[in-house]
């Protein structure tokens, strides 16, 4: 069975969650990120300390879920990717792992290279996965 890990902006978390749900009943495993809000705003624990460490953490484990993962997907909608989609995408690609995106665009040529096939919906990616 093939995996893939899907690389996503917080900004599209209701259409990511979609997709990757998609993915998922269609048999695939997903390694979905976690896009919500790791520690709210007016937290009684909130820090500059605790925000920090709770991001490397869910940075460290995105990059396990693409270690483990047969491709990465970058869900680049509106050919929008972030600062943490970068990063991802770039130790996909030290991995030699297969890069695949929405789109062929990020708003950046150098990102742009790395993307390997363009698949703009999940009962395509999970067929082209089988």
């Amino acid at each position: 069975m093939k995996t893939v890990c899907v690389c996503a902006s917080k900004k599209y978390k209701k259409e990511v969650r979609q997709f990757c749900s998609r993915l998922q009943k269609l048999g695939i495993v997903v390694f979905e990120p976690n896009i919500n809000e790791p520690v709210p705003e007016d937290s009684f624990f909130h820090s500059k300390l605790i925000t920090k460490t709770i991001f490397k953490g869910f940075t460290l484990e995105h990059f396990d879920w693409i270690r483990k993962a047969d491709v990465c997907f970058v869900y680049n909608k509106n050919d929008y990717v972030g600062a943490s989609v970068t990063l991802e995408m770039g130790y996909a690609c030290a991995l030699g792992k297969p890069i695949y995106a929405l789109s062929e665009k990020t708003g950046d040529p150098c990102r742009d290279s790395l993307i390997d096939k363009i698949i703009a919906t999940p009962d395509r990616l999970a067929d082209f996965l089988k």
